[in-house]
C-alpha cells in the first residue's frame, strides 16, 4: 500500500550548457514544489523553479560533500511526505554514473512514486565540444564509459585488460586525478604509448579548456595546463579529429572573460531555456564568450492614471527604449482597452532594439532616427511636425513614454512646438544583490549599455577596483565610465547591441 506521499523526478540536468537540457526536464523543474541540486547544476537552471519552491544544494565533489549519498537519499524520501513533486536535479544523466540508481531503489523499495528523465551524458557532449567524435567510421566503431574513482572517492579498480581494442573509444568521467594511472594502466595492458589522449575540462561551457596528447606524456600536459574538474578523459585515435571537428571553441569570442552589468528588463528573468534572456547576453554567449552577469537594476512598470484618456487623442506615441513600449502595452491591458484606441497616432522610436519591440505588437515604428539618441529623435520628429502644422494649422499632441529619470534631451528638443506629456512609464530600482566573487578587484573586459549602469556597477565593487577594457553603448555611458577606474573605453558606432557586440568581436 502506497504511503500518502508527492512524486519524486529525477532530472538530468546535462553537462553543464543549459540549452542542452531537455524539454522534459525544463517542464518539471518549473512545476517542483522542492528542488534537489548538486554542484553541476547551472545557476540559470534554479532561475526557472516557480516562486516558492524549496531548493536544497546537497552538492558533491571528490573528497568534500555537503551531504552523504545515504543522507541525501533519506533527504529525498522526507521530501516527498512534504511535496506533491520533488525535482532531484543531476548533472549529466541520472544513470551514468549518477547514483540516480540508488536514489531511484530507495524511493521505490518505500512505495514513493518515482519518474527518471534522461539528460545528455558529458561523456559524449563534452567530447562533442571538444571536436573528438566519440565513434567515426573507420577508426572507433564502439565506446566504454568507466567511472574512474570508487564509491569510497578513491582510484577505481578498473580491469585494463578489457580496454585494450583500440577500435573502441575509451571514455573516464571523474578521473582528473588519476590520469597518469590510467594512462600507465592502459599502456601497461597493451595500448600503444602514442595513442591520443584528451583531457576536457569543463565540457559545453564557455569556460572550457582541454589537453590533447598521447598516453605517454597526456599527465605531464594537465599538470601544466592545471585543469580543473569536472573534467573527462577520452583515449582513441578519434581524438586525432579535434581539430578539424573544434567548431565550439573556434567560435570568434572564445575563452574571453567578459562581465555583463545588466538591468533586468520588464516580465523578464535571466533563463536559458525556451524562455527570454537578456538579448546582449544571449549574443555574447552564441559567440563563445565566459560571461559573468552583474544584475544593478530591475525595471517595473508604472500604472498610468488615466492612461486611456491621455493616448486615445495623441497624434505622436513617442518612445525612448523598450521598456517604454513593455508598460504601454501593460497599460493598455490594464486598461480593457485595445489597439483601436490609437488607430490614428503615428510612432517614433529612438532606436533599433525599440523598434523591435513596438513590432513584436504588430506596429511599424514612422520614424527611427539617424542619430539614435533623444536628441537625435527630437529632430527628426520636429521636422514631421512641422509639416503637418502647415497642413492642419494645429499644435500635435505627442505623447512621450519613457523612464521616469530620463534624460530631459527629447522632451527639451520639442518643447515649444507641440502639445506635448511626458508621461513616467516605468522605474529603474537598484538591484538588491551583491557583486559576485568571481569578479575581485580586476575587470578583465565589461559592457555597459547606459550611464546608470556604470554607476551601480563600480558602486558594487571595491573601492579600489579596475577596469581594463570597458565597451560602451553611446556617449552618456562613456561619460559616465570616465568618472572612474577604467583603462581603455570603446564605444559603440551606434546605440545598438549589435554595434556593441561588433566592436567587441573587432
Amino acid at each position: 500500500m502506497r504511503e500518502n506521499t508527492g512524486k519524486v523526478v529525477l532530472v538530468g540536468a546535462g553537462p553543464g550548457d543549459t540549452g542542452l537540457l531537455t524539454l522534459k526536464g525544463e517542464k518539471y523543474i518549473k512545476q517542483a514544489d522542492c528542488l534537489v541540486y548538486d554542484r553541476l547544476s547551472s545557476p540559470q537552471l534554479l532561475s526557472m523553479a516557480k516562486a516558492g519552491c524549496e531548493l536544497i544544494y546537497v552538492g558533491k565533489e571528490n573528497h568534500k560533500h555537503v551531504m552523504k549519498q545515504d543522507a541525501i537519499n533519506e533527504l529525498l524520501y522526507e521530501k516527498s511526505k512534504c511535496h506533491e513533486l520533488v525535482v532531484r536535479l543531476k548533472g549529466g544523466d541520472p544513470y551514468v554514473f549518477g547514483r540516480g540508481g540508488e536514489e531511484a531503489l530507495y524511493l521505490v523499495e518505500r512505495n514513493v512514486d518515482v519518474e527518471v528523465v534522461p539528460g545528455v551524458s558529458s561523456s559524449v557532449a563534452a567530447l562533442a565540444a571538444a571536436g573528438i567524435p566519440i565513434t567515426h567510421r573507420g577508426i572507433a566503431k564502439g565506446f566504454q564509459v568507466i567511472t574512474a574513482h570508487s564509491r569510497k572517492d578513491e582510484e577505481a579498480d578498473i580491469d585494463y585488460s578489457l580496454l585494450t581494442d583500440e577500435t573502441i573509444t575509451c571514455v573516464f568521467l571523474m578521473g582528473l586525478a588519476h590520469v597518469k594511472s590510467i594512462a600507465a594502466g592502459l599502456m601497461k595492458a597493451g595500448r600503444r604509448a602514442d595513442t591520443p589522449a584528451a583531457v576536457i575540462s569543463n565540457g559545453t561551457l564557455a569556460a572550457q579548456r582541454k589537453c590533447i596528447g598521447t598516453l605517454a606524456n597526456i599527465g605531464e600536459k594537465i599538470e601544466e595546463a592545471k585543469l580543473t574538474s569536472p573534467a573527462i578523459i577520452v583515449v582513441g585515435d578519434v581524438v586525432s579529429l579535434n581539430d578539424r571537428l573544434d567548431f565550439f571553441e573556434k567560435r570568434p569570442l572564445f575563452g574571453r572573460k567578459i562581465t555583463v552589468p545588466y538591468i533586468e528588463a520588464m516580465h523578464e528573468k535571466m533563463e536559458a531555456v525556451n524562455i527570454k534572456t537578456n538579448e546582449l547576453i544571449e549574443k555574447l554567449q552564441q559567440l563563445g564568450a565566459d560571461v559573468t552577469p552583474v544584475k544593478t537594476g530591475i525595471i517595473k512598470p508604472i500604472i498610468i492614471p488615466d492612461f486611456v484618456n491621455k493616448i486615445k487623442s495623441a497624434d505622436w506615441i513617442l518612445f525612448t527604449s523598450k521598456n517604454g513600449v513593455k508598460s504601454f502595452f501593460y497599460n493598455l491591458d490594464l486598461a480593457g482597452a485595445d489597439i483601436r484606441l490609437i488607430a490614428n497616432a503615428r510612432f517614433a522610436v529612438v532606436g533599433k532594439a525599440t523598434e523591435k519591440e513596438l513590432a513584436k505588437h504588430h506596429i511599424k515604428a514612422d520614424i527611427i532616427p539617424a542619430e539614435q539618441t533623444g536628441k537625435g529623435l527630437a529632430e527628426e520628429v520636429k521636422f514631421y511636425m512641422q509639416d503637418d502644422y502647415k497642413l492642419s494649422n494645429k499644435k500635435s499632441k505627442v505623447c512621450i513614454f519613457s523612464a521616469k529619470e530620463a534624460s530631459p534631451d527629447l522632451e527639451a528638443g520639442l518643447k515649444g512646438i507641440c502639445e506635448l506629456e511626458k508621461i513616467d512609464a516605468y522605474v529603474n530600482e537598484q538591484a538588491d544583490e551583491s557583486i559576485p566573487e568571481s569578479i575581485g578587484n580586476m575587470v578583465s573586459e565589461a559592457v555597459f549599455t547606459s550611464a546608470s549602469n556604470v554607476e551601480r556597477f563600480f558602486g558594487m565593487l571595491p573601492e579600489n577596483a579596475y577596469v581594463e577594457t570597458a565597451y560602451s553603448i553611446g556617449e552618456k555611458t562613456t561619460a559616465a565610465l570616465e568618472q572612474y577606474n577604467v583603462g581603455k573605453i570603446v564605444q559603440a558606432d551606434d546605440s545598438s547591441y549589435e554595434a556593441l557586440v561588433n566592436k567587441i568581436s573587432n
